[in-house]
């Protein structure tokens, strides 16, 4: 069985940007043994973004993500900037990935 960092690995070999991006947030969710984690950003030509774990709808935005600044959610949080920087850095490129023209 691969390890966690092997299969994200593969997912950003053959899956899109974005399906690692959220395989990542799953990852998180098991790894620390989260309840949910979400993650913002706003990259420009795109705008806000909210990524949730699951790909679970938001319902209603309960926490608050469409205003919230970019960055990782963790329910409990940890506090790793690396981390959080990481993520949205991620997401960003995977934004900039799936969607340019060949």
């Amino acid at each position: 069985m691969a390890t966690s960092s092997e299969s994200l690995v593969e997912s950003a070999q053959v899956e899109t940007g974005i399906t690692t991006v959220y395989r990542a947030l799953d990852e998180l969710v098991h790894l620390y043994a989260l309840d949910d984690a979400a993650l913002v950003v706003d990259v420009p030509g795109f705008g806000r973004q909210v990524l949730h774990a699951g790909r679970r709808p938001l319902h209603d935005d309960e926490h608050g993500f469409h205003c919230a600044e970019p960055g990782l959610y963790l329910q409990p949080p940890l506090d790793d900037l690396v981390l959080n920087d990481l993520m949205v850095a991620l997401a960003t490129l995977a934004l900039r990935h799936d969607t340019r023209v060949p």
